[in-house]
């Protein structure tokens, strides 16, 4: 039997569904929500009273303590930002409130009214390695001038870490705003996942039948506002501390976490058709590439999954869920 528990958390629509017919199966599905409510109030980055709120504000003085689950993410995020070479960076907290992503995205209006001329200031360069995280003594110190956003990351851990959660109880599937991991196929019948039009929510490209494994979208076409003309978005190139100037506007990939596939779309994104397309093979992932003026190529293998096109998926069953980045 699926069961179904739907909330809101992190700014986005969160679903989980777990196959079971065990009567605790919805106080699973419950935990799910308050596993959410949790990482968010210590990794919202627009919650004052966060860990992570907290830490930014003592950058430059002395180290802060942080709990278990904050150590867990911010590792994890050191480790991408090691093995991307910098692409992935969790320290562009002062590119993103330069570019104006200073509040939460839905306090946003299409224009906001501040100079852009704040943007050709210079500031402090984000550099992951200036971060010092001592997990024998559950301390980390920032440098003065550097800050944290571990949004996207922080998201894709929680997916993981619910799915975990579940697995032990039957097949789940945990959907956050299109970042979502499933851990086996609901009475053998793969998942299935409609990929959106970029350019047209309206419609979907195509269906993946996704078995297990975790699937990642990082898009510019989403956190978009203006600033007295100029385009913003929310992915930050901290190469030059801009938003990325990328001739890729959506790429999604499929990886075994959801953690590693958000990182991996991010990384993606940010290097390009060619440097992207490139990177995903050297790690042997699988995904979508979708330029800015809507070229569509398809990277890797696709062993876990089966993709068909939307109008011949014969199947007649409803997608699961409806992948886009949220």
């Amino acid at each position: 039997m699926m069961r179904e528990h739907r909330f809101r958390a992190m700014n986005t629509d969160v679903a989980a569904w777990l196959w079971s017919d065990s009567v605790l199966a919805q106080v699973r599905l419950g935990e799910v929500e308050t596993l959410f409510t949790q990482v968010e109030a210590e990794l919202s980055r627009f919650r004052p009273a966060s860990g992570l709120s907290r830490l930014n504000a003592m950058a430059g003085a002395r180290p802060e303590r942080i709990s278990p689950l904050f150590q867990t993410v911010l590792g994890a995020a050191l480790d991408a930002a090691d093995e991307s070479g910098g692409i992935f960076d969790p320290t562009v907290l002062d590119s993103l409130r330069r570019a104006g992503y200073d509040r939460s995205f839905e306090l946003f209006s299409t224009e906001d009214g501040n100079s852009c001329a704040v943007l050709e200031k210079e500031s402090n360069r984000a550099d992951w390695r200036q971060v010092q995280l001592d997990t024998s003594l559950g301390i980390a110190r920032l440098p003065a001038g550097l800050g944290l956003d571990l949004g996207g990351i922080a998201k894709g851990w929680a997916v993981d870490r619910a799915t975990e959660m579940l697995t032990s109880w039957g097949a789940a599937l945990v959907d956050a705003g299109g970042d979502l991991r499933a851990t086996a196929a609901p009475d053998g019948e793969p998942w299935p996942i409609a990929v959106q039009d970029p350019f047209d929510e309206m419609n979907d490209l195509f269906v993946i039948s996704l078995i297990e494994g975790a699937i990642a979208t990082s898009s510019i076409g989403k956190r978009r506002w203006e600033r007295q003309g100029q385009a913003m978005h929310h992915l930050i190139d901290p190469r030059s501390g801009r938003p990325s100037r990328s001739d890729l506007n959506t790429v999604t990939v499929l990886a075994p976490t959801t953690a590693e596939a958000e990182v991996a779309a991010k990384v993606a994104l940010i290097l390009g058709q060619h440097a992207g397309k490139r990177y995903l093979d050297e790690r042997g992932l699988a995904g979508v590439l979708i330029g800015v003026h809507g070229r569509l190529e398809l990277v890797g293998n696709l062993q876990i999954v089966d993709i068909v096109s939307w109008e011949s998926h014969k199947t007649g069953a409803a997608p699961a869920c409806r992948h886009s980045d949220g």
